[in-house]
C-alpha cells in the first residue's frame, strides 16, 4: 500500500451496508448455526455509531432495508451524526448492496462497515471498488468478516476515515472471477463449489454428496464451510489458493461444512492455485455456488472458467487496526487537570 492518508480536518463519509437477511438460512435447519435477529443487528449498528461518533466521523451513509436497521439503531440520534441513506431505487434484494457499494465509491466514501456473511460482502465487493470493506460478522460460516464488536469496527473505521490510519493498515483479499464464454460474471471471496445439482433451489449448499469440485481463493486453517475441505488437506500460505476434486480416491477429511455439522468428505485430487491461475470447469451442466450460495446455472454449451486474482476487496481488520492506532498514538490526549 502507498500510505495514502486524509488530510487532518476532512473527516470522511462512512458507509454502512447491513444485510436483514444474513444469517438466516437453511443451514439453522440442517446443522447448529448462529441466527443473528435483525435487533442484533441493530444493536451491534448502534455500537457502531458510538465508535464512528468517538473519532469525528460526521456523515454516515446507509443502505435502507427492509427492516430498518440503521434507523432504528440510530432514534433519538444521540451521535451527533449526519445519517443519510442512500440514494439508489431499493428492491430489497442483493442488487441493492452492490449498487449502494458503487454510490458509495462513487462519492468518495473512506469505507464501508458491512453486516452479513461471505455472501453479504461478495455482493458488496462487485461495486465497492478501492474503498475499503470493514466487514461485521452475522453470516453462517463466516470467513471473510470479523467476529468483532460493533464498537470495536466503528472506532477502526472511523480512525481510517478521519485520517488517524492510512492505506497500509490495509490488506488486498484475493477474489476469484468466474468467467463464462469469455465473459466475467460474477466473483466469490472464499470459494467457488462446482455442484450436479441442476438448479439453484434453496441456495445455501451443505450436502458433499452433491459436489463435484472446489476452487478457494485462500486456504485458512480453522473455518467453516467449504473452504475447510482445502484448509485440512494443504496448509498452504497465501496468496495460493486450492483446488479440490471431490469423490472416491485415496483419502478422507474430516470438516466442518457447517456450524455444528461436521462430516467426512472424500477426495480425489488436489493441488495449489497461484494467482493468474485458471481453472477449466469440465462438470456441465452443473450450477456453481459462490461462497456458499448457488448462483449460476451452467449449460453444457457453455465454456466456463475460474481464475485466481489477487485484485480482491481492500479490508481493513478491525483488532491490527485498533493496534496501529494505539501504536501512533491515536488514543492518548493530555492531561488538562491535575488528578
Amino acid at each position: 500500500m502507498s500510505g495514502k492518508q486524509r488530510a487532518a480536518g476532512a473527516p470522511g463519509a462512512v458507509g454502512i451496508i447491513a444485510n436483514p437477511a444474513a444469517g438466516k438460512d437453511v443451514r439453522r435447519l440442517v446443522a447448529l448455526a448462529s441466527t443473528f435477529d435483525n435487533q442484533e443487528k441493530v444493536r451491534i449498528v448502534r455500537r457502531a455509531l458510538a465508535g464512528l461518533t468517538a473519532t469525528g466521523v460526521r456523515r454516515v451513509y446507509y443502505l435502507p432495508d427492509s427492516f430498518g436497521i440503521v434507523t432504528r439503531a440510530a432514534e433519538n440520534n444521540r451521535f451527533d451524526l449526519d445519517l443519510e441513506p442512500i440514494p439508489v431505487p431499493c428492491t430489497f434484494t442483493a442488487s441493492d448492496s452492490e449498487q449502494a457499494a458503487s454510490w458509495l465509491a462513487e462519492h468518495g466514501a473512506a469505507c464501508i462497515m458491512t453486516l452479513g456473511g461471505d455472501g453479504t460482502n461478495r455482493v458488496v465487493a462487485r461495486g465497492c471498488r478501492e474503498v475499503p470493506l470493514v466487514p461485521i460478522a452475522t453470516g453462517t460460516n463466516n470467513v471473510f468478516p470479523y467476529l468483532v464488536d460493533g464498537t470495536i469496527a466503528g472506532l477502526a473505521a472511523g480512525l481510517l476515515a478521519v485520517g488517524q490510519l492510512d492505506d497500509t493498515c490495509l490488506e488486498q483479499r484475493p477474489r476469484l472471477e468466474v468467467w463464462i464464454d469469455g465473459t466475467l460474471v460474477d466473483i466469490a471471496l472464499i470459494d467457488v463449489a462446482v455442484s450436479r445439482e441442476r438448479f439453484l433451489g434453496t441456495r445455501a449448499i451443505w450436502d458433499p454428496n452433491t459436489i463435484e469440485q472446489i476452487i478457494v481463493s485462500r486456504v485458512i486453517p480453522g473455518v467453516i464451510g467449504l473452504a475447510a475441505v482445502a484448509a485440512a488437506l494443504c496448509p498452504i500460505p497465501a496468496p495460493t489458493g486450492a483446488f479440490v476434486e471431490l469423490g472416491p480416491g485415496s483419502v478422507c477429511v474430516t470438516v466442518p461444512l457447517a456450524p455444528g455439522l461436521v462430516t467426512t468428505v472424500p477426495v480425489r485430487a488436489w493441488c495449489p492455485v497461484e494467482p493468474g491461475d485458471e481453472i477449466v470447469i469440465e462438470q456441465r451442466p452443473c450450477t456453481l455456488a459462490l461462497d456458499g450460495e448457488r448462483e449460476l446455472r451452467v449449460e453444457r454449451s457453455h465454456r466456463v472458467t475460474v481464475r485466481l486474482s489477487p485484485s480482491g476487496p481492500l479490508v481493513l481488520d478491525p483488532r491490527l487496526a485498533l493496534g496501529e492506532a494505539a501504536r501512533r498514538g491515536c488514543f492518548l490526549s493530555p492531561l488538562t487537570s491535575p488528578l
